[in-house]
This record gives structure tokens, sequence and C-alpha cells, in this order.
């Protein structure tokens, strides 16, 4: 059982993280991106029952803390990775 840091849920028994802003290293609020949405890692999926492959996200629902696909809203990189 996988909970995710910000939402609390198990990650493989809800549609996605409820967190949709996050706090970047400059102090701004950011709204996070969408599994599926323009920038993020599986951008132009269409498939409605698509689900990210680290996180278990479902299409149109955020990813869950430390997912390895999620893209940082303010830089558009790999959110674990980038100096955001």
């Amino acid at each position: 059982m996988a909970k995710c840091e910000y939402c609390n849920k198990d990650m493989l028994e809800c549609d996605g993280c409820d967190t949709n802003q996050l706090i970047l290293n400059d102090s701004n609020v950011y709204n996070r991106i969408a599994v599926g949405d323009k920038y993020d890692f599986y951008d132009g999926t269409e498939d409605e029952e698509f689900r990210c492959h680290d996180c278990n996200a479902l299409l149109g629902n955020y990813h869950h803390a430390g997912c390895d696909c999620e893209i940082c809203p303010k830089c558009h990189q790999q959110l674990i990775s980038c100096d955001c």
C-alpha cells in the first residue's frame, strides 16, 4: 500500500491526487498539470481508461506525490528532478 504524501490516499485505490496546486522553491503557487494535459508526460493521450504507469492516476486527474511522470508546472521538466 503506497500512500500519496499530498492527499494521503492509497495510490492504487483512487483515480488521482486531490491536490491541485503546488508551492515551489520560489514560494509561488502553481496549478498542477493533470495526466494527459498539455506538457504532461502523457500529453495527447485520449483513452479515458488510461492510467499513469507509476502512480496509477487516471487520465484527467493529478499525479500523486513523487510520481516520476509528473511535470513541473513552472519549467515543464520532470518534477522530481527539476530545481523548481
